[in-house]
C-alpha cells in the first residue's frame, strides 16, 4: 500500500511561482489596479516596505503548505485534478471573498477581480503542479492507513 506524502521539491517550487505568478500579473494591470485603488507611483514607492514581500513570502509558503495538506486527504491523482482543485480552491475561498468585500465597502468590483484573478491563478498552477508531482512511501505490508478518530485517541489516555 502507498500513502502520499509531501513532495517538499514541488512545494518549494510551487511556493516560487506563487511569488512569481502576481508579480506578471500585477504589471500587467497594474495601470487599472493603480486607478482603482486610487494610488500614486510617488505613494506607493514612498510607503513601500520590505515587510510587504516578507509576509507574501510567508502567505505562500502557508497556503501552499495547506494545499499539499488537503491534496494528501482529498482524492487528488493527476495534474489535471489537482488544476481543477486548486481552481475551485482559489475561486471559492478567495475570488467569492474578495467580492463581496468589495462589495460591502463600496469598492469596483473590478478591483476583487484583478486582486484574485492571481490568486486563483497561483492556486490553479500549484494545484497542477502538486497534482502531477506526487511522492509516495510504502507502508510496511499488510498494513492499512486508516484515520484514528478523536475518540479513539482519548479512550486510550
Amino acid at each position: 500500500m502507498k500513502k502520499l506524502k509531501f513532495n517538499h521539491l514541488a512545494i518549494w517550487c510551487c511556493i516560487i511561482l506563487s511569488q512569481i505568478i502576481p508579480l506578471a500579473w500585477y504589471s500587467i494591470f497594474q495601470g487599472r489596479w493603480m486607478t482603482l485603488n486610487d494610488l500614486t507611483q510617488e505613494y506607493i514607492e514612498a510607503n513601500q516596505s520590505s515587510w510587504l514581500f516578507a509576509i507574501s513570502i510567508l502567505g505562500g509558503i502557508l497556503s501552499i503548505y495547506v494545499l499539499a495538506w488537503l491534496f494528501r486527504r482529498l482524492p487528488v491523482e493527476s495534474g489535471r485534478a489537482g488544476l481543477i482543485t486548486g481552481l475551485i480552491i482559489g475561486a471559492a475561498f478567495n475570488m467569492v471573498s474578495l467580492v463581496t468585500i468589495n462589495m460591502f465597502s463600496f469598492r469596483p468590483v473590478e478591483l476583487a477581480f484583478i486582486d484574485g484573478g492571481a490568486n486563483v491563478l497561483v492556486f490553479a498552477m500549484a494545484g497542477l503542479i502538486l497534482g502531477a508531482w506526487r511522492k509516495y512511501e510504502s507502508l510496511p505490508a499488510g498494513t492499512e492507513e486508516r484515520e484514528v478518530s478523536y475518540r479513539e485517541k482519548t479512550e486510550t489516555v
